[in-house]
């Protein structure tokens, strides 16, 4: 591996890629400003003609250029100011959107559960009257086979016959209506 130096900070260093010349981005910044510096500096004395003037003009010189630096900076910083506040008003609207979609979703969420405990509460007294009617069926059921049996027995005792359709539904039963008779 070869080794360089850098140019701008004098530091010994192995390049990534062979087009490397510095060791770091802040050295090749610094590097870029200072030719760019220097740079408008040239422009400025080739503009203005005079590249052996006086000590006195090329003071006026900078601080003409140092003027125009500053009301630069001063309209850079304006429109930044005005495209800083364009982007903070669309960034509150973005914003107040979000917070009315949010609440609206909180909204929609709160009355879904609200329903959600609606329908609960509605399969749960379902539920009951269901438990209810089984039961009641159960019971009725039993009185049914209660009240048969005692048909039979009141049959059976004055040796009548049961008409053919209460015959028919003790036998769809599985009941044995001749009780004693073979």
């Amino acid at each position: 591996m070869t080794t360089r130096t850098c140019p701008e900070c004098n530091t010994t260093f192995t390049p990534a890629s062979p087009r490397q010349l510095f060791c770091r981005p802040e050295c090749a910044h610094r590097q870029r400003q200072r030719k760019y510096r220097q740079s408008l500096q040239d422009e400025e004395l080739r503009l203005s003609g005079h590249s052996g003037e006086s000590k006195a003009n090329s003071q006026k010189s900078l601080a003409a250029l140092t003027a125009l630096y500053e009301a630069t900076i001063r309209k850079l910083r304006r429109t930044n100011k005005r495209k800083l506040s364009n982007l903070t008003r669309s960034f509150e609207g973005r914003l107040a959107e979000a917070y009315e979609q949010l609440n609206e979703s909180a909204q929609a969420a709160s009355r879904a559960q609200s329903k959600a405990d609606e329908l609960k509460r509605s399969v749960q007294r379902l539920q009951h009257e269901n438990t209810a009617r089984v039961l009641s069926e159960q019971q009725a059921v039993k009185d049914m086979q209660h009240l048969a049996a005692k048909v039979l027995t009141l049959h059976s005792d004055s040796n009548a016959r049961l008409d053919p359709s209460t015959a028919a539904i003790f036998a769809r039963r599985g009941w044995n209506t001749e009780m004693g008779r073979s």
